[in-house]
């Protein structure tokens, strides 16, 4: 069977179930199935990328590609020493678009303080242990070393971990430099309050940089709203939105966030959208009157893995 054309079914969701089995795309819209296999995610190990490229490796030649759903093309990369299980829970994100000059890809491990990078163009994979210093442990008498999460690239840098005071800057010059910027008049109510915890994510759109938090009760698997905060860099302080520019900010549960166009496609203007797969369920917050609302998925396959495939001019 042909593949088919997914030019006019983006942005979709895809279900991913490990590089041994299949990987199926579903039309939010028509909240169904999109019929076919796509040739190039058979047997694959995936990780979604910014600007809308995926990151594919083979389990089991090892070659490793960017691949554009959109018109198919592909951008060969170095082999990638990661294990293919655990690519889909990485953070893979793109200094620029992958036909720019000098652009870096870099992936970070979910788990450990390990991530790796190269320039489009190079014959390996640098590999780079960092240490932005340690957490405490619930015991309160052992520590761990903190991990990258959430990231986001926007003006060709990276920025990552935001907390109350503080948000972390990472360059290539030509190898990681770490600092930071120190957050005047720090706003709490991004990071939760006495219902619960928030599960942040840092996302790029039109070259600025935004910090969304889902608030969620103590189990973290229930949102009953959200906050959308903008980072003035030059008064050094996030600043709460109520409006995307139009936009749609869509969110997968591996510290990803992605910007999308709305035009032509189904989904609505000025809202988030998470998906919960194991709940077959999408949660969708309106940025412009605080609303929340949840669709259900009946359609959707069983999977504890999804993230979105957009176009890669959103």
């Amino acid at each position: 069977m042909m593949s088919p054309s997914l030019a006019g079914s983006l942005p979709c969701l895809a279900f991913h179930h490990g590089a041994d089995r299949p990987t199926v795309l579903f039309d939010v819209s028509e909240k169904k199935p999109i019929a076919g296999d796509i040739d190039e995610l058979k047997n694959k190990a995936i990780c979604p990328t910014t600007h809308g490229f995926m990151l594919i490796r083979c389990p089991a030649s090892m070659s490793t590609f960017m691949w554009n759903p959109q018109d198919r093309g592909k951008i060969e990369l170095p082999p990638l020493p990661v294990e293919p299980d655990l690519l889909i829970d990485c953070t893979c994100l793109l200094s620029d678009k992958p036909t720019a000059l000098n652009c870096i890809v870099l992936l970070v491990e979910p788990y450990t303080t390990f991530m790796w990078y190269c320039h489009i163009g190079d014959n390996q994979w640098q590999k780079y242990d960092y240490d932005i210093g340690t957490l405490p442990l619930p015991d309160l008498q052992s520590y761990e070393k903190e991990v990258i999460a959430p990231i986001a690239a926007c003006g060709g840098r990276f920025y990552f971990n935001s907390t109350r005071t503080e948000l972390g800057v990472m360059d290539f010059c030509p190898t990681p430099v770490f600092s930071s910027i120190v957050i005047d008049d720090a706003v709490d109510e991004s990071y939760g309050v006495a219902q619960g915890p928030a599960k942040v994510f840092l996302v790029e759109s039109n070259e600025e940089l935004y910090m969304v938090s889902l608030l969620c009760v103590t189990s973290a698997k229930t949102i009953y709203g959200a906050s959308i905060h903008r980072m003035d860099f030059s008064k050094r302080r996030w600043r709460k939105v109520d409006d995307l520019g139009g936009h749609t900010f869509l969110l997968s549960l591996f510290n990803y966030g992605a910007m999308c166009s709305v035009s032509k496609s189904g989904l609505r203007e000025n809202c988030v959208y998470i998906s919960y797969p194991w709940e077959k369920t999408l949660h969708i917050f309106n940025v412009k009157d605080g609303s929340m609302e949840s669709q259900k998925l009946d359609e959707a396959p069983a999977s504890d893995k999804a993230f979105w495939m957009i176009p890669t001019n959103a």
